[in-house]
């Protein structure tokens, strides 16, 4: 078997509407379709980006859960490129999201700069400039 690309990462959320404003409007994702699956008790709308599909999974009793709690979370975080890390910290923190750190920070020997926020399940989101 061969693996070539993700199709794409499922995140249960709390409010479907909530969550689809948030990476929407916020993240710059498109809308691919939205579909009720009632024999499950779900909603799942599919979000896309350039090169990432998110799917926002939305259960009848998901407002009724906790979240991104670390005992029950398996995805530690998901991470999206950008062109400029400062550009987007800066579009972030003009749009009240508090990240992790106020300066970029750098891994990897300064090949990678990074920096975290939380969505609004609280999901751990990261943005990631590549130096190449």
């Amino acid at each position: 078997m061969l693996l070539n690309n993700f199709y794409h990462i499922g995140i249960e959320v709390p409010n479907l509407e909530e969550a689809k404003k948030f990476y929407m409007e916020l993240i710059g994702l498109e809308l691919d379709f939205e579909e009720r699956l009632p024999e499950k008790n779900l909603t799942v709308a599919f979000l896309k980006g350039k090169g990432c599909e998110l799917e926002l999974m939305c259960f009848d009793n998901s407002n009724e859960k906790n979240f991104a709690a670390t005992e029950e979370s398996h995805i530690q975080h998901i991470s999206f490129l950008v062109d400029d890390i400062d550009e987007a910290m800066n579009y972030l923190k003009d749009k009240g999201v508090e990240l992790e750190s106020e300066e970029p920070i750098s891994v990897f020997n300064g090949k990678t700069l990074y920096n975290t926020f939380n969505g609004p399940g609280g999901e751990l989101l990261e943005i990631a400039e590549i130096k190449r």
